[in-house]
């Protein structure tokens, strides 16, 4: 059995575009790496680390929910109920 693989000529301009000639033009400037010393580079990450982690563990989150009083003294209320049922149990042994 033989395949044959028949090139595509109704769409040739689609699959190969016009060839563009040309000069191709410099940029102006490029990227120059600026070089630190290893004195400069601890000195910037102390302080990025001193602004983002431990100023943010110092500051409360503003969004913090607090529990609401009624549950406060619902489970205070619970517990010496709990707490004195033990101590009658207690006592009539």
């Amino acid at each position: 059995m033989e395949i044959v693989v028949k090139e595509n000529v109704a769409n040739k301009p689609m699959h190969y575009g016009p060839y563009v000639l040309g000069e191709i033009s410099a940029p102006d400037s490029h990227y120059i790496p600026m070089l630190y010393s290893h004195y400069e580079a601890t000195k910037d990450f102390n302080k990025l680390d001193s602004d983002i982690y431990q100023k943010q563990s110092q500051s409360k989150p503003a969004d913090r929910k607090k529990t609401p009083k009624s549950v406060i003294y619902g489970a205070i209320v619970l517990a010496l109920v709990t707490a004195w049922q033990l101590i009658k149990h207690a006592l009539k042994k």
